[in-house]
């Protein structure tokens, strides 16, 4: 027989001479004071806070006043399009004649005569 043995308790391989004849557990195991008891841990406390109301969300118009926003080509329809309603509210009646006459062209249907010219559509 082998002079080498592993104990159950602490699973290390030690010599036969650390064993009490058949029993598995080595004397180190059998006399070692007990493992102590784990301590109770504090504990944790999590407040909660009532739900925010949800955003009001806002319409967000186009950024007139900022430099750069965008590509040139992007910024120039923009500026255009502000110009084109700014002109519209001050001259109604040119631009209704005016926009009557590019639908013509276009080959659009004219807007009935009640209607108000639709706003330019935001790209």
């Amino acid at each position: 027989m082998s002079g080498w043995r592993r104990c159950e308790a602490c699973r290390k391989v030690k010599p036969a001479d650390d064993f009490d004849g058949d029993v598995t557990t080595c004397r180190a195991c059998l006399t070692a004071p007990a493992p102590a008891t784990p301590r109770k841990r504090a504990v944790v406390t999590t407040r909660t806070t009532a739900p925010r109301p949800a955003a009001v969300p806002v319409e967000r118009g186009p950024r007139l006043g900022s430099v750069g926003s965008g590509d040139l080509e992007v910024r120039e329809r923009r500026a255009r399009r502000a110009a084109s309603e700014a002109l519209a509210e001050l001259h109604q009646e040119e631009f209704a004649l005016l926009l009557r006459d590019a639908r013509a062209a276009e080959g659009l249907r004219p807007l009935s005569a009640g209607t108000t010219p639709p706003a330019p559509e935001e790209t």
